[in-house]
């Protein structure tokens, strides 16, 4: 990443959106019908146990619901971290 880096374009860039749909949109589809589970929800799905996880040992009374928002934030971060790690594949252009 550059010194002159437009922070809205790294933060909310379109790798990062791309990256972030990535990682939601095939789980939030499986989740709805189970027909649209197919093997691209792995990745989020992942993230989403992983969290699940690490959330009921630290708040076990809660429901798994709960979690959702922690898993797009969680996205959110990977796919910040997938968009900086694109930019500065590409020469930070």
């Amino acid at each position: 990443m550059t010194a002159t880096a437009n922070p809205r374009r790294v933060l909310a860039g379109p790798a990062v959106v791309v990256a972030f749909a990535l990682l939601t949109v095939p789980l939030v589809a499986g989740a709805l019908d189970s027909a649209f589970m197919t093997p691209l929800a792995f990745p989020g799905y992942l993230v989403l146990t992983i969290g699940s996880a690490v959330g009921n040992l630290l708040f076990p009374n809660f429901a798994l619901w709960v979690y959702w928002v922690p898993f797009a934030m969680a996205c959110y971060g990977i796919a910040v971290v997938a968009g900086i790690g694109y930019r500065a594949a590409r020469g930070g252009g």
